[in-house]
């Protein structure tokens, strides 16, 4: 007797969804089913759109300081200039300041910095004093 008091409600339990869904159509479209591609990897900001400050470094030859406007260009692995603004908290490793470095043309130089809105900020310059 509870076998069959137990499968009449087992089948009443899972008969129950299913004629409700058959008995009251849905007036509104069904949505799609969910893609089975994964989603992209989160690839990092490209220069045209920026998110939020991140540390980074590179290393390349020191092409010019600009007292004036506050930056310093160096060429990268690729061969390109790139522009790092700095401010008086940047730190020059080796003692030296950021005036000091506008003699030091074509040395090997790592600049840390933190990229944010698009605008390089160099927070420290690590010079190789061998070419």
């Amino acid at each position: 007797m509870k076998k069959m008091m137990f499968s009449a409600f087992a089948a009443a339990v899972l008969a129950v969804p299913a004629l409700a869904g058959a008995q009251s159509p849905s007036p509104s479209p069904q949505t799609p089913p969910p893609s089975q591609t994964p989603p992209p990897a989160t690839a990092p900001p490209s220069a045209g759109e920026p998110r939020s400050a991140r540390a980074e470094k590179v290393t390349g030859e020191l092409v010019k300081v600009d007292a004036v406007a506050k930056k310093i260009t160096i060429k990268g692995a690729g061969g390109a200039d790139t522009d790092f603004a700095y401010s008086d908290a940047t730190e020059v490793a080796g003692g030296q300041d950021i005036a000091g470095l506008a003699t030091k043309a074509g040395t090997k130089v790592t600049v840390h910095f933190k990229s944010d809105m698009g605008v390089k900020t160099a927070t420290k310059i690590e010079v190789d004093e061998k070419k």
